[in-house]
């Protein structure tokens, strides 16, 4: 529900603050009063771009907040549920909605959603889900084919299975992409299988082993180093064991020694014994030493072979542009399996294209069947239609809605995420006129009232909670505008419903009324808004409306009596 309304330095208003209530609200003022500044403003609300030119003179920017309570639902057929979205975004959801636009003078304009930036494309995805402003500016969705179809499928509540076949569509499409993808690998692979086999023929044939060029460096800086490293290990065995006072023998001593104090003092056990552990270690090594110095010998021959290996590996590093032999490995396995799948790449374009059958006959059933109960749908929607304009004062209007479906026998593929079928709402307005196409027909006002229609048919299924009608009453009066007023308050039991208009009948069935003025200031025109709470000021605004500038003791009696009366036919 839209809670309240703030606009400074828009056009003739300076400072405008506006609380709403649920229920049906009008708002009515003399032309040129702002009515349709209130609209506008709206409108940046929603995401629509903001002109400068809409900036009060002598101000550089204008600025509108709306405050929103959070809606319960998501639109119907709209893949964008607002709660996930506006947390996916970063922008904390309690319990109001806050949107702020601003305008500068340079062209500038900035939108917030509770004090978070956001691009006017995702403003409008959120404003779908929270106002429908219809009016001559907004007709423009009847006057979309595309639209036709998601006002007969939310009628027959045939979305979920309009889902369904949207998924089994995107499935097979991109098993297509997939069958693509193949066909075109099938082109080039006669060359890739080549160059495949190349690359394998080179690595079986290095034969290349993991960790090999590591350890085969290490096995050539030892046999290269052999002397040096000989007479290294020589060193470390003459000062461990052969030299008079070598470190085995001094340790012995301290052994000995801490094993006598031990017999003083038990304390001593654990010098002792860690002395002892040094000991058996540096034995233990020793021995290993010797072990490994008897083994080193000179070897050019190997040395000779290894250099030859490390040249051969760094060879194909070269050819294949790699920096280690791990990479070549890689290179290897990669090879083998692509080579493997193109080698059964006729089992796999098989498997595709039987994939791309089944989905196909799947989609075929599905979109027949939604086909079938969308002409089902179509029946009882054009007579709940029909009727609804008759009452709106369009007795000999023809409504029907037009569906043609593709065939599957004319062609391969007559299906799109929505099914196989165009929907186009036909209209006559007058006797003898052929019906065509309500693009083609309608006029401003007349679509004003089809719309109203479509939403007082569909109401149970929309589920956005504001609804703002403005110019409705444009060609209507009397009776009809009775009954529009009617229509208007039985449909703000499930939505709030915001209409302007100039019309007393609809006025009089309004819960709420705000009364739009334009006053003179210190040579400067500013917009004001009041909400008319009392019914004396209800009576003398709708007066107002019936009698123009001059009223009579008649023209408020009759306005009492019409806001009594349309009152109580409201409850």
């Amino acid at each position: 529900m839209l809670l309240q309304l703030r606009i400074e330095n828009l056009a003739t208003i300076r400072n405008l603050d506006v609380e709403f209530n649920a229920g049906f609200s009008i708002l009515t003022g003399e032309t040129g009063a702002g009515k349709s500044i209130m609209i506008d403003a709206i409108l940046l609300v929603l995401g629509h771009r903001g002109d400068p030119e809409m900036i009060r003179t002598g101000e550089e920017q204008s600025v509108v907040e709306a405050i929103f309570s959070v809606p319960e639902n998501s639109v119907q057929g709209e893949k964008f549920d607002l709660r996930s979205e506006l947390d996916d975004s970063g922008i904390d959801l309690e319990d109001e909605i806050i949107v702020r636009c601003l305008i500068s003078r340079k062209g500038r304009q900035k939108r917030l959603i509770n004090g978070v930036s956001v691009t006017a494309d995702f403003l409008k995805k959120v404003g779908r889900q929270l106002i429908n402003i219809h009016g001559q500016h907004d007709n423009q969705s009847l006057l979309q084919v595309s639209s036709h179809l998601n006002f007969l499928d939310g009628y027959g509540q045939l979305l979920p299975l309009r889902l369904q076949v949207s998924e089994l569509f995107r499935a097979m499409q991109d098993a297509k992409k997939e069958q693509k993808a193949l066909q075109k690998q099938f082109a080039e692979r006669a060359d890739r299988i080549e160059e495949l086999k190349e690359i394998i023929e080179d690595l079986s044939e290095l034969n290349l082993l993991p960790a090999e060029e590591s350890d085969l460096r290490q096995e050539e800086n030892r046999l290269t180093h052999v002397e040096k490293l000989t007479s290294l290990l020589n060193q470390v065995q003459h000062q461990l064991h052969e030299l008079d006072g070598s470190v085995l023998a001094q340790l012995e001593i301290l052994r000995k020694l801490l094993g006598e104090a031990e017999q003083i003092d038990p304390e001593c056990a654990k010098f002792r014994s860690g002395i002892e552990s040094v000991l058996f270690q540096l034995e233990d090594s020793h021995q290993e030493l010797l072990s490994y110095n008897s083994k080193i010998e000179d070897d050019p021959a190997r040395l000779a072979w290894i250099n030859e290996r490390l040249s051969r590996i760094q060879h194909f590093e070269r050819k294949f542009r790699f920096d280690n032999a791990d990479e070549l490995l890689t290179l290897f396995e990669k090879s083998q399996h692509e080579l493997d799948s193109l080698e059964h790449h006729d089992e796999n374009e098989q498997e595709i294209f039987e994939k791309i059958e089944f989905l196909k006959k799947q989609m075929q059933k599905k979109a027949e069947l939604l086909s079938q109960q969308r002409r089902q749908a179509a029946i009882k929607m054009d007579r709940a239609i029909v009727d609804e304009l008759r009452q709106l004062g369009m007795e000999k209007a023809r409504f029907e809605t037009q569906i043609i479906s593709g065939s599957f026998e004319e062609t391969n593929e007559p299906f799109s995420s929505t099914g196989i079928d165009q929907v186009v709402f036909m209209l006559s307005v007058n006797p003898g006129q052929e019906i065509r196409s309500l693009v083609k027909v309608a006029s401003g006002g007349e679509l004003s009232r089809i719309m109203l229609a479509l939403k007082t048919v569909l109401t149970s299924l929309d589920t956005v909670e504001i609804l703002i009608f403005d110019e409705i009453d444009t060609g209507i009066s009397g009776g009809i505008a009775e009954i529009v007023g009617q229509k208007l308050h039985s449909l703000s039991g499930r939505h709030q419903t915001l209409c302007v208009t100039h019309l007393p009948q609809i006025v009089a069935f309004a819960d709420h009324h705000y009364l739009v003025s334009k006053h003179l200031e210190e040579d400067e025109t500013y917009t004001k808004i009041n909400h008319l709470k009392t019914k004396n000021e209800r009576v003398r605004a709708l007066a107002d409306l019936i009698g123009g500038q001059e009223i009579t003791e008649q023209t408020l009696e009759l306005a009492n009596e019409m806001l009594n009366n349309f009152q109580t036919n409201s409850l």
